[in-house]
């Protein structure tokens, strides 16, 4: 959803050319560790950027940091785009509070969130100024990064379908998102077969496939716009 809305801004973007500086870059992807998952992000075939993910054991729960790079050719010239994403969760995953940063490259965008029962206070920051908000959803909310390791943590069962409220903090929307349990499937990536189960995912009109391990690690997605995103070692994943 993030990777489609990022295509259609991209179309705005005035600035001809961002640099991604190498030193910057090592600096935000040196707090993932050996045990962080790395996808390869991919549009219509072309590899257009890379996203590494951990989770990190909290005092009452856990804390999921997702950092992501997207690199697009528009009207002749390159762009980056940067993204991250936290979110902090109870021991069953469930959405607590997070923060999500996007820089396209003509300033940053950041929303930090907070989650009591069904209501999300909200806060938007942009070179314009800060604005606060309040959102009255009719349940507790969940992020795309926080969806898999929830559903994993309630059990995946064949033929199952849960409903959740989905929040989008990039375009600060949220709509009901239907989730059918298709059913086991082995999926290769990153050089290996890996036991998953096939998820269906309907978000508003966008219906999605996901592969999913039983701890909630996305191997693979895909999405009828050709959007594709794939497990791959750090190696593979960066480089584009």
């Amino acid at each position: 959803m993030v990777l489609a809305w990022l295509a259609q801004m991209g179309l705005l973007v005035r600035r001809a050319y961002l640099q991604d500086s190498a030193p910057n870059l090592a600096a935000d992807l040196s707090r993932y560790g050996s045990a962080a998952a790395w996808k390869g992000i991919y549009y219509r075939g072309e590899k257009i950027g890379f996203s590494v993910g951990q989770v990190v054991p909290a005092d009452d729960g856990f804390e999921l940091q997702e950092d992501g790079r997207l690199q697009m050719t528009l009207l002749g010239a390159s762009t980056a785009a940067r993204l991250r994403t936290v979110a902090r969760v109870d021991r069953a995953f469930a959405l607590r509070s997070f923060s999500f940063t996007l820089d396209p490259g003509t300033g940053a965008i950041s929303v930090a969130g907070r989650v009591d029962g069904s209501r999300l206070e909200l806060t938007t920051t942009t070179s314009a100024g800060t604005r606060n908000e309040v959102k009255h959803l009719p349940e507790p909310p969940a992020l795309s990064l926080n969806l898999s390791r929830r559903l994993a943590a309630g059990g995946l069962t064949p033929g199952a379908r849960h409903e959740f409220a989905m929040f989008d903090p990039a375009t600060l929307t949220n709509a009901p998102l239907v989730v059918e349990v298709l059913g086991r499937d082995v999926v290769r990536a990153a050089g290996r077969p890996i036991p998953t189960f096939k998820l269906r995912m309907t978000f508003g009109t966008l219906v999605s496939t996901s592969w999913i391990t039983e701890v909630g690690e996305v191997v693979r997605e895909e999405s009828p716009m050709g959007l594709v995103v794939v497990k791959e070692s750090p190696g593979t994943a960066t480089a584009l």
